[in-house]
């Protein structure tokens, strides 16, 4: 795609913020939007196969379905007197899934001696208009496409608002905390917060252009934004950098938004949300009052328990690049990290399996869309992702809308994830098992990346080396990697900066880990909770 197409495609997406910044909703409509997609989730569902699956040619699915000798009317009959789970798990043991590498197109699909391969854009939504275009922010070769459009974030929006009623804060004034592009999270938050009507008043950025050096499009597409947004009546802040070790600039900042009586609402990545409390306990700056809602990694117990000392609360919202928003926190919740599944925009079903890199036996998620707007079409799709669900009725605002499904304990399986930046584990595997020994010596067993939470709550990477490779430059062996990290684009160029400036990876002489089996795993996870 050319510079001058590229610049044509974000004059288009930012044009289309008139109609779509025109109109806010009212909390009224947002409760109504919600109720309808909960009553219709059925047909939507088969509404959304019908047309993305069995009326798409180049589906991956339909593949499946046909070798598993499904037809639409088959699967119409199962939801009907099954209901959408039983009719997932009715699939899924037939063979129509895709595991999370074949999601990303690593491996090719193999089913009853039948070999399919795919292509990423095989899954896209063929439904919808594409606004725009961004890369994940999780490192798949040089990052996944995914379409933005306007319908999904006004459903976001939706979502936003009965989340917040939830947890008291629908009038607190919202502070972001977000990278600036190549990273997306930025613009959906903006645009889903702006029609609710309530415009983040500041936005700090905790990585620079500078830095990332993102393609000149981009750079345009980041100022035309912003003016385009206030042109159209939304006061949209500008960015302003605020690194990882100036966490107190957020919190004074916090602090100031609290005196006014009406709360602070800071989004942002758990991990940033932990520094800025610790920022706060270290310099007696008062943000008691404050609610984080983070995402981009789990809230685990440690991280949670540091913002709750700093006098301040979580909400952990739950959602993936490639699946979309999958859930809020509950206001009632047993656990860190319990989220309410949006079980209208998706289902979710487990399927025990084992771990890549020789891992145990876990119950991964597969996500199905039940949206006609989701970026993606998921049929008994992995996330990456396992955990615990259950039902329950929990009493809190998201609860009575019948949102009764809960996740606990969410962990991922194929990646390692630390300041809301997500690195697969496929390409961190041949860091470790090829780049480092090729140029520090000794074999694929010598080192092993592990993620873990330091006595301080924060997520960091810790590169196990064993003792026996001497001589060792330990600042040099930090470059390798972030050289190597930052290969494939200005999209994994801002993702390595991020763990970069926040001094993300550290070195540790020791012996590799071992798992209880006595197991040795190149990449590893530790949790402390």
């Amino acid at each position: 795609m050319s510079l001058l197409t590229k610049i044509l495609k974000y004059w288009r997406f930012a044009s289309g913020l008139r109609g779509f910044l025109g109109e806010k909703l009212s909390a009224k409509r947002c409760y109504e939007i919600i109720k309808k997609s909960q009553k219709n989730r059925e047909q939507s569902f088969l509404d959304v196969v019908r047309k993305a699956v069995y009326g798409n040619k180049k589906s991956p699915y339909l593949k499946l379905l046909r070798l598993a000798r499904l037809g639409y009317d088959d699967l119409e009959r199962m939801v009907h007197s099954e209901g959408i789970e039983s009719a997932l798990h009715m699939l899924r043991d037939k063979g129509v899934y895709i595991g999370s590498e074949e999601f990303k197109c690593k491996k090719s699909v193999v089913r009853d001696g039948k070999v399919f391969t795919f292509k990423e854009s095989d899954f896209n939504n063929p439904l919808i208009a594409s606004n725009l275009e961004y890369k994940t922010g999780a490192s798949r070769s040089s990052g996944t496409k995914v379409t933005m459009n306007f319908a999904r974030y006004e459903r976001y929006a939706a979502y936003n608002r009965i989340a917040a009623d939830a947890h008291g804060v629908s009038d607190s004034p919202v502070i972001l905390w977000l990278p600036i592009l190549p990273s997306a999270a930025c613009l959906v938050t903006l645009l889903r917060l702006t029609k609710i009507g309530n415009t983040p008043v500041r936005w700090f950025s905790q990585i620079t252009a500078e830095k990332v050096k993102p393609a000149v499009a981009k750079r345009l597409a980041m100022l035309y934004f912003v003016f385009a947004g206030r042109l159209f009546g939304a006061s949209f802040p500008r960015p302003e950098y605020v690194g990882p070790d100036r966490s107190y600039r957020v919190c004074e900042y916090i602090a100031e938004v609290l005196k006014k009586g009406h709360g602070c609402v800071i989004e942002t990545y758990t991990s940033s949300a932990v520094r800025a409390c610790q920022a706060a306990r270290e310099r007696n700056i008062d943000i008691s009052g404050a609610t984080f809602f983070v995402a981009g990694e789990p809230l685990t117990e440690a991280k949670h328990g540091e913002i709750l000392d700093a006098g301040a609360r979580a909400v952990n919202m739950y959602a993936g690049v490639d699946i979309g928003l999958i859930g809020y926190s509950c206001a009632a919740a047993e656990a860190s990290g319990e989220v309410h599944a949006l079980t209208d925009r998706q289902a979710v079903i487990q399927h025990t399996r084992r771990a890549p890199f020789g891992g145990e036996e876990i119950d991964a998620f597969l996500f199905t869309s039940l949206c006609p707007t989701s970026a993606k079409i998921l049929l008994n799709v992995e996330s990456g992702d396992y955990g615990t669900i259950r039902k329950r009725n929990c009493g809190c605002g998201l609860g009575k809308l019948g949102f009764d499904s809960h996740i606990y304990d969410i962990r991922g399986f194929d990646k390692l994830t630390g300041e809301g930046m997500t690195f697969i584990g496929t390409d961190l595997l041949r860091i470790v098992e090829e780049v480092l020994p090729s140029v520090f010596g000794g074999s694929s067993i010598d080192y092993q990346m592990v993620e873990e939470e330091d006595g301080a709550g924060r997520t960091c990477m810790s590169v196990i080396v064993n003792p026996d490779i001497t001589p060792l430059d330990e600042k040099e062996l930090i470059r390798i990697i972030m050289l190597e990290l930052r290969k494939g684009g200005d999209t994994r160029r801002m993702m390595a900066e991020m763990w970069f400036q926040a001094g993300t990876l550290k070195v540790v002489r020791r012996r590799p880990y071992i798992t209880d089996a006595g197991k040795f795993l190149p990449l590893y996870i530790r949790r402390n909770v």
